[in-house]
């Protein structure tokens, strides 16, 4: 089997290339656009696309459908896959919570979510929740962030616990496997430690400003950025702040990914990837995507991926996917 990159577009396409970018082994084409980003089921080596629509699709590397279900309700979360329980789980628009079989498509969960206060309103927005997509704790069960709350549930669908945030909650939680807990910020810039089996609060911790990014864990250090560009690295057992970095932030609605190495990358609100050491926040490398072409607009727009054979992925709203490779160590230094 061919090596490469499977990537999504708005224009509801699904693209297998090579490593490099300059060929495409097979392109197929669902429903809507995709807003979520791909996950794999490395067990049996298929790809899963989640349209807006609610349509979820799984391909197998040769282009095939192997399964396609419809949520019923717009999919803009990435979901979370639980190899485990054999389950992909999905946050969608409209409250509501949807498990899938990961090997058929077939629904096994499928249950309504709390709404934000301001649907008892009439919110015009309130149906675009949960906006955060889920994430499997080490236990295999389903961290859920909707509305103001925190929602653990079992991968048969019941609920384990619910933590009241109270604050919208916009970043995807992460799990922390090394300490058994579950991070989860919320717009008001609050990082509450959850313990992951009972919900019992361990601490929280006050960052100053907006938080509508997603966090990543990274060995002990969990890295959170906030919309005035300020990076924070926290270290996930003693909840203690390590290190501030101002160099930036990740975009709105994107996420920090995490190098072979350890160290985290984000696309910043400049339109780079931003690579920052993962023990101490210092600044290692930016990206740039001046090309010389006419009319390029080199701003990238969401969550950078990295491979282990050493390519670094991302694109942009105005159509752009770039391919960046590293150099090899003996050669950098």
């Amino acid at each position: 089997m061919a090596q490469g990159i499977v990537a999504a577009s708005d224009d509801g396409y699904v693209r297998f290339y090579t490593r490099d970018l300059t060929k495409v082994y097979w392109e197929r084409r669902v429903d809507s656009s995709v807003y979520a980003s791909l996950v794999v089921d490395a067990a049996r080596g298929h790809v899963i696309v989640a349209a807006t629509s609610g349509m979820v699709v799984c391909f197998d590397l040769r282009g095939r459908t192997v399964w396609s279900a419809d949520t019923g309700s717009p999919v803009f979360a990435t979901p979370a896959v639980s190899p485990d329980a054999g389950l992909l789980a999905i946050s969608a628009f409209h409250s509501r919570f949807v498990g899938l079989d990961l090997a058929t498509g077939a629904l096994v969960i499928d249950r309504r979510l709390p709404e934000p206060w301001h649907a008892r309103h009439g919110g015009s927005a309130s149906y675009r929740d949960p906006y955060a997509s889920p994430v499997i704790t080490e236990f295999g069960d389903v961290i859920i962030g909707c509305a103001e709350h925190v929602l653990c549930l079992a991968p048969d669908g019941e609920q384990r616990w619910q933590y009241t945030i109270g604050r919208s909650i916009r970043a995807s939680p992460a799990a922390i496997h090394e300490t058994g807990e579950v991070a989860v910020c919320a717009v008001d810039g609050t990082c509450t430690f959850l313990d992951s089996r009972s919900g019992r609060e361990r601490a929280t911790l006050r960052l100053g400003s907006k938080v509508t990014a997603s966090p990543a864990v990274s060995g002990q250090i969990l890295a959170i950025g906030t919309q005035d560009d300020v990076t924070t690295g926290v270290d996930v057992r003693t909840h203690e702040i390590r290190w501030r970095s101002s160099q930036g932030g990740p975009r709105s609605y994107t996420s920090f990914s995490v190098l072979p190495g350890g160290d985290f990358i984000a696309t910043t609100g400049r339109g780079n990837v931003l690579c920052l050491r993962r023990d101490d926040g210092l600044f290692l490398w930016e990206t740039s995507q001046v090309l010389g072409l006419p009319d390029h607009d080199p701003t990238l727009d969401i969550t950078p991926m990295a491979s282990p054979q050493g390519y670094l992925y991302c694109a942009s709203y105005s159509g752009y996917l770039y391919c960046f490779g590293f150099a090899p160590v003996e050669e950098a230094a």
